[in-house]
């Protein structure tokens, strides 16, 4: 075959040949994926089991009951923008939990003031805010 006669050869050029049968094989390989539509286990373009992609065909548009909010959701972009790539995702989760906890504390401190009105030190006669 093609390593015939191996004993014979400087080790330079048994290495090229193997090195040459490898590519070669290789090459093959990846002409047979090509060839079947691209894509292997876990790329884009491999395909799901048939039961998955028969549950993905039914999409429920304009049946479900929430597709009001959906189409809402859609409309603005939000996904695209923000939820799409993990960093930004991630920075988006941290940004709206640091103003989502500050304006939950600001709001509580407005309610104990509210409740409280009078009875702080801070609502004292001379000591409010100038």
């Amino acid at each position: 075959l093609f390593l015939k006669h191996v004993d014979c050869l400087p080790p330079t050029a048994f290495l090229f040949r193997v090195m040459l049968a490898r590519s070669r094989v290789l090459s093959a390989l990846r002409q047979g994926r090509l060839r079947r539509g691209g894509g292997g286990f876990g790329s884009p373009k491999d395909h799901e089991p048939a039961w998955i992609e028969n549950w993905t065909k039914n999409r429920r548009e304009g049946q479900d009951s929430m597709d009001w909010f959906f189409r809402a959701f859609n409309s603005t972009g939000i996904y695209e923008v923000f939820l799409k790539s993990s960093p930004r995702f991630y920075g988006f989760m941290v940004w709206c939990a640091i103003i989502g906890s500050y304006s939950w504390s600001r709001m509580w401190d407005h309610i104990w003031n509210y409740v409280n009105q009078g009875k702080l030190y801070a609502h004292g006669p001379y000591i409010g805010r100038a």
